[in-house]
């Protein structure tokens, strides 16, 4: 690799934005598509330093310094916070990149931008067809599909995706070389493919045992038959946005992981009961109603 990117995988992607650097090709707009948690908007902050930094990404210079703080003054950042992204915030970032610039580049680093409103995204487009001088947008999404074509039409696409769990065991182990194997592999497992994860749980203690606390509590959940102790559980999560989510990860992990360990299982009904859970989480993002969507789907599980 040309530059110290300082990530995880991601090779091909990595090579990819390389080229077009070192061909001086750069796209006015990129739209890195794949699941949460994977590396997409870590890959997105690590270009902007890149094409800002006066050294090569030194990590040091204050240029580097103020973006990873989110205060450089030509890099907007945008992140994700599961609230719309409305027409004010993206005229604003406009009105911003009309500004003259200090620096190599005004860039807009835009997460989960499925997030626009139909008007937001109008607006977008329009700067997107007649970006102003020296701006690169760097954009991620979780849902291409809930893109406006338009707007993806008009983005370079890179598309990520999880790591199998046997890559992700072999990275974590070289990163976390004190820690021990048993408890390598179990994050690895509860993260899915997701590097972002893995580093997340292994450096956070108590993250990890509110994972783990999930398992057990998901585990009991899955044998029981009761409906009373299933919606008494919902009851107790569905006001909290990070818990419910936290959940739906851990519970997606159970299933698929009945899906390759368990032989004597209905794997029919297993699939159609991983696609509910993934349907759930794409239902919560859009603000459907959160104890009626959980409702229905310990009905079915």
């Amino acid at each position: 690799m040309l530059y110290k990117w300082g990530v995880i995988g991601h090779e091909t992607q990595l090579s990819a934005l390389e080229n077009d650097i070192k061909s001086g090709n750069l796209a006015h707009a990129y739209l890195f598509s794949g699941p949460e948690k994977v590396g997409k908007f870590t890959v997105a902050k690590k270009l902007a330093h890149i094409l800002q930094c006066p050294d090569n990404y030194c990590y040091t210079c204050n240029v580097c310094k103020q973006i990873e703080k989110g205060g450089h003054s030509d890099t907007i950042q945008l992140r994700g916070d599961d609230e719309a992204i409305k027409i004010e915030q993206i005229r604003d970032i406009i009105a911003r990149l009309n500004m003259t610039a200090n620096s190599n580049h005004k860039i807009v680093l835009a997460e989960d931008i499925e997030r626009m409103t139909p008007e937001a995204a109008n607006c977008l487009l329009k700067t997107l067809e007649e970006p102003p001088p020296k701006v690169v947008f760097i954009c991620t999404t979780t849902n291409i599909r809930e893109v406006l074509p338009t707007i993806v039409s008009r983005m370079r696409v890179l598309r990520f995706r999880n790591f199998s769990e046997k890559f992700l065991i072999n990275a974590m182990t070289k990163e976390f070389p004190d820690t021990d194997t048993e408890a390598i592999e179990q994050v690895c497992s509860l993260a899915m493919g997701k590097s972002g994860q893995a580093f997340k749980l292994l450096r956070d203690g108590e993250l990890l045992s509110h994972y783990r606390t999930l398992y057990n509590d998901i585990l009991r959940l899955l044998e029981t038959e009761t409906v009373s102790e299933r919606f008494s559980y919902i009851q107790g999560i569905y006001e909290d946005p990070k818990l419910t989510r936290d959940f739906l990860d851990v519970l997606l992990h159970v299933l698929r992981s009945r899906m390759l360990s368990e032989h004597n299982i209905d794997r029919n009904k297993l699939m159609k009961d991983i696609t509910a859970v993934q349907n759930t989480s794409s239902f919560l993002k859009k603000n459907i109603n959160v104890r009626l969507s959980l409702e229905n789907l310990f009905l079915s599980l």
